[in-house]
């Protein structure tokens, strides 16, 4: 729907509120639906397209009062999708009213305000919009047409649909859902068959719905890894709900999406603003948001050890076999340290790195891995043509007791650190404030 279009239909349904005559003298059909999309309202103009009175109609749900092929793809597709984006623009659908059926275009938009989610509809008649006669033409082809140009809706969004019906236990899903699984179009899914290849928090959290739907009465949204019969790892966005189906009975219906290319550019875009390229170790702007979270939080956290490593011999092996040669030995110093275990491990420039240690396995945690961190660094390198060997001088301070913020703590260790050096290289050092005092 054209945005003109749509800022019209909101403000007309908005202006409708302020006055019954306003309400039924409306050039569309408008219609207030709760969130189960049974009707909580409608004007005289939607009473006129199907035949029935406003009290009538209440309690009733929406899709009742369309045709069945535009039932069909109300339930199974468009209102799991409302859930999710809570608008759509111009759907052809086909009322079903007392005399004929009466081709319309459906805008619904969920109305934003606190409570409980309500969203409004207006119904144009198709025969106002001629840029609609293809998809009207459409909406008279007979069933299989229908479930032909839904699959192929299917195959374009990526999105398929499954109904869970709460009483039978019986699993019904689109074409879309049988590519995604794998599985033979038509064959017989069980609740069981559905959720085996699922890892076992979300396989849990799904059967907690299926056996208390209340618990899905707002819209459910999970992302999740999915192990595919050809041996692929792909990612799955599923997103369902709670509702009543045209018959009155209880089912949670939903949508299933592999996003799995739009996770690995997220991914992409992570690792390269927090990965450091060049050693595969967290780079100085998630040191900064990591020693931030732990050290600069109001409320009570972990003690925890923050060690500062400058190589020391790095200028000599760079300016003497030049930068592909400290590329590297840079490169080894970062597998070195991640071998060593340590999972906050951070380059942060040059040929500077930082670890941040948990002291949860003792008070000597840090002195341990600096001495055996040093034993490593000094071993030697092979740069492609021969060997070379650096070291490091390291410097260690804890949190809170040498400093109660980020900067503090990342002040106390570069103190700790060139106390090291100066102390003559391939050593460690732990601050105290006589140091800072000296330095």
């Amino acid at each position: 729907m054209r945005s003109n279009d749509m800022s019209g239909q909101q403000t007309l349904i908005s202006d409708a509120h302020n006055g019954e005559a306003d309400w039924n003298d409306a050039p569309c059909a408008l219609v207030v639906v709760d969130a189960n999309f049974c009707i909580l309202r409608a004007n005289a103009c939607f009473g006129g397209l199907t035949g029935a009175s406003g009290r009538e109609m209440i309690g009733e749900r929406i899709s009742r009062k369309f045709t069945t092929a535009s039932r069909l793809y109300l339930e199974s597709v468009l209102i799991p999708l409302l859930h999710i984006e809570g608008c759509c623009h111009e759907v052809a659908l086909t009322v079903q009213g007392n005399a004929e059926p009466s081709p319309v275009l459906v805008n619904i938009s969920l109305r934003k305000h606190l409570g409980p989610r309500v969203y409004d509809v207006a119904l144009f008649p198709a025969s106002a919009r001629r840029s609609f006669e293809e998809q009207l033409v459409g909406l008279r082809q007979d069933s299989e047409r229908r479930a032909s140009w839904l699959a192929q809706l299917e195959t374009l969004s990526g999105v398929g649909a499954w109904t869970y019906e709460v009483r039978s236990g019986r699993l019904l899903w689109s074409d879309r859902i049988y590519e995604l699984y794998g599985i033979p179009h038509g064959a017989q899914v069980t609740l069981e068959m559905a959720l085996e290849p699922l890892s076992a928090d979300v396989r849990q959290g799904i059967e907690a719905i299926t056996k208390d739907p209340e618990l899905c009465v707002e819209p459910m949204v999970q992302e999740f890894d999915f192990r595919h019969p050809s041996g692929q790892v792909r990612r799955f966005k599923i997103a369902g709900q709670y509702s009543l189906n045209h018959q009155g009975e209880p089912v949670i219906q939903g949508v299933l999406q592999d996003v799995t290319e739009a996770h690995n550019r997220q991914l992409d875009l992570w690792n390269a603003a927090h990965i450091d390229q060049m050693t595969g170790l967290g780079n100085r702007y998630l040191f900064n948001a990591e020693l931030g979270r732990r050290a600069d939080m109001k409320q009570a956290v972990e003690p925890f050890s923050l060690m500062v490593l400058d190589l020391d011999g790095f200028k000599a092996v760079n300016d003497t076999f030049g930068h592909h040669a400290g590329d590297a030995v840079l490169r080894t110093i970062g597998r070195r340290i991640s071998k060593l275990g340590s999972s906050m491990a951070f380059r942060l420039g040059g040929d500077e790195f930082a670890m941040i240690l948990e002291r949860h396995q003792g008070a000597d945690t840090a002195d341990n891995f600096a001495r055996r961190l040093l034993l490593e660094i000094c071993r030697p390198i092979d740069i492609g043509r021969r060997d070379v060997t650096v070291s490091a001088s390291i410097g260690i301070s804890a949190y809170p007791t040498d400093g109660k913020d980020s900067d503090a703590i990342l002040r106390a260790a570069d103190f700790a650190m060139y106390a090291a050096k100066n102390s003559g290289k391939n050593s460690y050092a732990r601050y105290s404030p006589e140091l800072g005092e000296r330095t």
